[in-house]
C-alpha cells in the first residue's frame, strides 16, 4: 500500500532532527504516518505549494489505484501562475545554515511548470475585497480537493498544514454556503494547522529563524493524529 503525502513545506518535510541540528534524512508527517501504518511513502509536496497547486497535481500527477492520500492544506494566500522554468524542488533557500539546507535534500517530483504567487499583493483590480477573495479561494478549492478525492475513490485524510481554514470567517451568505459545504468527516483539526503546534515552543522549530517544524515537532504532531484521530476514525467518503 502506498501513501500519498501532497501539501506545501510543513508536508514536505526537512532534514532537521532537532532544534538547529541538520540531518541527512529527511522527514515530514508522512513518513512517519507511513511507517506507523506499513505503507511505503510516496512524497509529492512541495515548499511554497498552494490549495490550487495541490488540486492541479490531484488531476495531472499518476498515482496507483488503492493508494492513500495524506493532504496537508496549504496556506491560504497563495496560488499558482504557469512559469518560464520548471519549479526547483531542491533549491537551497536563504537565510541561516539550519534553514537554507533544510529543504534540499528531499524527494523530487515529476516536473512541474508552476510558480506561487500571493493574493495579498496588489493587482490593481477595482473594488477587490482581499480578504474574503482568500476566504473564496480557500474554500471551494477545499471543496474541489474533497470532490476530486471522491472521484480518485480512494481512502484520504487532510489537516491544515500551518495555519487553520476553518476558523475563519465571511459575511457572503454565498461563500458560507461554500465553507459549509466542506465535508470535516475526514479532516483533523480543522480550526488548527501544525504551525499552531510548532509555534507552542521553540524546540519544535527548525532554528530561531525559522518556525517550520523539525522531527521532534512532527513526531509529536503524528502522536497526536494517530492517538486521537486515525486510530478513531472509519473512512466515511463523502
Amino acid at each position: 500500500m502506498k501513501l500519498v503525502n501532497l501539501g506545501c513545506s510543513f508536508s514536505y518535510g526537512n532534514c532537521v532532527s532537532d532544534y538547529e541540528t541538520l540531518s541527512e534524512e529527511h522527514v515530514g508527517p508522512g513518513t512517519l504516518i507511513a511507517k506507523h501504518l506499513d505503507y511505503e511513502e510516496v512524497n509529492l509536496a512541495s515548499p511554497g505549494l498552494s490549495l490550487d497547486g495541490v488540486l492541479r497535481r490531484l488531476y495531472t500527477f499518476d498515482f496507483d489505484r488503492n493508494s492513500t492520500f495524506l493532504v496537508g492544506l496549504p496556506p491560504e494566500s497563495r496560488f499558482q501562475v504557469v512559469s518560464t522554468k520548471p519549479r526547483n524542488q531542491k533549491k537551497i533557500r536563504g537565510g541561516p545554515e539550519f534553514s537554507a539546507n533544510a529543504f534540499n535534500n528531499g524527494p523530487t517530483i515529476p516536473t512541474d511548470w508552476f510558480l506561487t504567487q500571493s493574493w495579498l499583493n496588489s493587482f490593481g483590480f477595482k473594488n477587490y475585497n482581499v480578504s474574503e477573495h482568500v476566504q473564496y479561494h480557500t474554500w471551494f478549492n477545499i471543496l474541489l480537493i474533497q470532490k476530486r478525492l471522491q472521484e480518485l475513490n480512494c481512502k484520504y485524510w487532510l489537516y491544515n498544514s500551518v495555519y487553520g481554514h476553518m476558523q475563519n470567517t465571511t459575511k457572503i451568505p454565498e461563500l458560507q454556503k461554500l465553507k459549509d459545504s466542506i465535508s470535516l468527516d475526514n479532516y483533523y483539526q480543522p480550526n488548527l494547522g501544525i504551525r499552531d503546534f510548532s509555534d507552542t515552543d521553540i524546540k519544535y522549530q527548525i532554528s530561531r529563524d525559522d518556525s517550520h517544524p523539525n522531527r521532534v515537532c512532527y513526531k509529536e504532531w503524528v502522536k497526536e493524529f494517530v492517538d486521537t484521530f486515525l486510530s478513531k476514525r472509519i473512512w466515511v467518503n463523502k
